[in-house]
């Protein structure tokens, strides 16, 4: 284990980890939410292609279904922690528009991710698991 001193107050590392889900959660929710329409428009490859132009460091292959296993697995764990980096950022005097969307999505996709026919694709490839997620979501609604 590597160990380093976040800051000199006390709770800074607490503060670091709160703020970085802003975004990495975050962007697990756009992921699904980009990706499943996509997939019900039938042009995943080409957003895939588009973002890539704008992204060229990150793999969308790997990426879309890396986001939308860990959703499923721990969405209602995460929204919880959502919750909490919502309060964190009001006590910042950030309004947490965002991190309250992502409680949500997150929140939904742990749901949708106890279901048999999208746990069973969660070790599939990434079309095999929009699919499952994309027909469960379906099927909620």
């Amino acid at each position: 284990m590597r160990v380093t001193v976040a800051g000199k107050e006390i709770g800074a590392a607490a503060t670091i980890k709160m703020v970085r889900s802003v975004m990495v959660k975050g962007i697990e929710a756009l992921t699904l939410e980009c990706f499943l329409a996509a997939s019900r428009a039938g042009v995943v490859e080409a957003v895939a292609a588009s973002l890539k132009n704008n992204f060229p460091g990150l793999d969308w292959s790997k990426l879309v279904p890396y986001n939308l296993e860990r959703m499923a697995r721990h969405g209602e764990r995460r929204a919880a922690e959502m919750e909490e980096v919502a309060a964190t950022l009001r006590e910042l005097g950030v309004e947490p528009l965002m991190a309250q969307a992502t409680v949500k999505r997150q929140r939904e996709m742990g749901r949708i991710g106890t279901q048999a026919s999208v746990r069973g694709a969660l070790d599939k490839d990434g079309p095999t698991i929009l699919n499952a997620i994309s027909t469960a979501a379906r099927d909620r609604h």
